[in-house]
């Protein structure tokens, strides 16, 4: 319980500190932080915090990054952690560069629901932002709206003199497919 007698049950699990894109938010250019050695967890560790953390009296884990996606061994985490009592919904923080091939799978190993970092939807200024390729991005939204996630949600980080401009098109998009759209404030 908090201050405020609200029940704390959900836990948020970076997984990684990689990335495939380089968003301007998140690492400046010039960034080499990550670069240095992996200090990430294994996947078997990864499930004992979460074995733990059930027994805590957590229901809800989001497995975020970096970009989890990254993490070759994302499915056998995903299953590790579905496999432990008390678990009641995983999550998922993501690029989308790589759903596309791995939403059904990951659907079928136990995820529930999928957070989407969308910032635009012009290729040109998505590409600015990310160094990534948008069209990555909405195949993978798709696919995981087609897989049937019980959640798909989008983020978007919006900058003044870089993206703004993509308001709009960004809430047009999210209400054509029924997605929630959160912005999210530039820290």
């Amino acid at each position: 319980m908090d201050s405020f007698g609200r029940t704390v049950d959900y836990l948020r699990i970076s997984v990684t500190d990689r990335c495939n894109e380089r968003c301007l938010y998140c690492m400046p250019q010039g960034y080499k932080g990550w670069e240095q050695k992996p200090d990430h967890l294994t996947a078997e560790e990864i499930i004992r915090v979460v074995r733990v953390a059930a027994g805590m009296g957590f229901r809800k884990f989001r497995l975020t990054g970096g970009e989890p996606l990254v993490r070759r061994d994302l499915l056998e985490i995903v299953r590790g952690m579905k496999a432990v009592p008390g678990v009641e919904v995983i999550g998922l923080s993501t690029n989308a560069t790589k759903l596309a091939a791995l939403a059904q799978p990951l659907h079928d190993a136990g995820l529930r629901t999928v957070n989407v970092s969308l910032d635009a939807l012009n290729a040109e200024i998505y590409h600015r932002i990310t160094g990534g390729n948008v069209a990555d991005v909405l195949a993978g939204i798709r696919a995981a709206v087609a897989t049937g996630f019980e959640r798909v949600k989008l983020n978007a980080v919006l900058m003044r003199g870089v993206n703004e401009q993509e308001l709009w098109p960004l809430v047009l998009f999210a209400a054509e497919h029924g997605l929630p759209l959160r912005l999210i404030e530039l820290m």
